[in-house]
């Protein structure tokens, strides 16, 4: 296991995750975005710059560890969700429908069309792969989920909250939070259930209620949920705060909703991943708004003591924590040949 952080300069920067020390790296394109593998770690996926000049985002790219080729597969794109055995890359280029390629051939299969998917969708697969679930705030916040090997919609749960919409699988059991303020709620999804069940109330604990929380995500991992608000965003709220905004993340109970503990209040993280167990926490702390400093840090799960923290260069970073084999770890500065 390894952990990835790619910047907008176009370079994929290679960690040992216990220790931050950097193994070595990758040259892509610039604009680079957010990076996704696939369950084998042999192949990245990163939304990159568009041609002709790769100065405007995004084009989605594969990039194949063991030829070092990278290969566009649709452009533009939204990112990409990678089913769990690793044979489909799921994308959308809009609300247009969500688009389906194999993810060795790159070849794009039927898809499932805008007349029965027809929002922009945060997407994720089941543990099995049997279903396709997508959060959408087209016309109302929304979760719609799909058959996937019949690209039909089998569910569509309307949310009564007309607030921004996140979800998080926890324990093969997945969960929607939304957020308004200091306030969130979280719906437990039952799929055979033809609606929603009430939702639980979270109190997201904040120092000053006058500068309003914009942007919050959530992640599960474990038997953990956590809920993080999201620094360094155009919603960023430190720049028009008197006073200091407190960062960190919550571990939440989705059960009843109840505040466990604030881990880390120090840091105001961007993007965050977490080892399978929950155990470890691995972020981009935007400690500026402007992106002019930057951190990695790696937090234990349950304390939120920082293990190890390292600087990196200012730019917008993302990162990924990937299970490349062995022989495919970079531990030079590499360059890719791009299709």
């Amino acid at each position: 296991m390894v952990l990835l952080a790619v910047h907008r300069a176009g370079k994929v920067e290679v960690f040992d995750p216990a220790t931050l020390v950097p193994l070595g790296s990758i040259h892509v394109l610039p604009m680079a975005d957010v990076i996704s593998h696939s369950p084998d770690g042999t192949i990245l996926y990163i939304p990159e710059g568009t041609p002709p000049d790769f100065r405007v985002c995004c084009s989605l790219y594969a990039l194949d560890l063991e030829t070092m080729r990278m290969s566009p597969v649709a452009e533009p794109a939204s990112g990409a969700t990678i089913s769990p055995d690793g044979s489909y890359v799921v994308t959308q280029r809009g609300a247009i429908g969500v688009e389906i390629y194999g993810s060795r051939t790159l070849v794009r299969e039927s898809r499932i069309s805008e007349s029965i998917a027809p929002g922009a969708y945060q997407l994720s697969f089941s543990p099995d792969g049997r279903l396709l679930f997508g959060i959408s705030d087209w016309k109302g916040p929304m979760l719609d989920i799909f058959d996937f090997a019949s690209r039909k919609l089998v569910r569509r749960y309307p949310v009564d909250a007309n607030w921004p919409l996140n979800g998080a699988w926890v324990e093969g059991r997945f969960y929607l939070y939304a957020h308004r303020g200091p306030e969130g709620k979280i719906w437990k999804v039952n799929v055979e259930s033809p609606v929603l069940a009430a939702p639980v109330t979270v109190d997201f604990p904040d120092v000053d209620s006058r500068c309003e929380i914009h942007d919050e995500t959530v992640l599960g991992a474990g038997n953990q949920l956590f809920v993080y608000e999201l620094f360094g965003m155009k919603g960023d709220r430190r720049p028009a705060c008197k006073t200091s905004i407190p960062g960190g993340v919550l571990s939440v109970d989705p059960e009843t909703g109840r505040v466990l503990r604030r881990l880390a209040e120090s840091v105001h993280c961007n993007s965050i991943v977490a080892s399978p167990d929950g155990q470890q926490l691995y972020g981009i702390d935007a400690r500026h708004a402007n992106w002019d400093s930057v951190g990695l840090i790696r937090l234990d799960g349950h304390t939120g003591r920082i293990l190890a923290q390292r600087d990196l260069a200012p730019d917008v970073w993302f990162i990924d924590l990937a299970p490349l084999p062995h022989n495919l770890v970079p531990h030079s500065d590499l360059e890719v040949t791009l299709n």
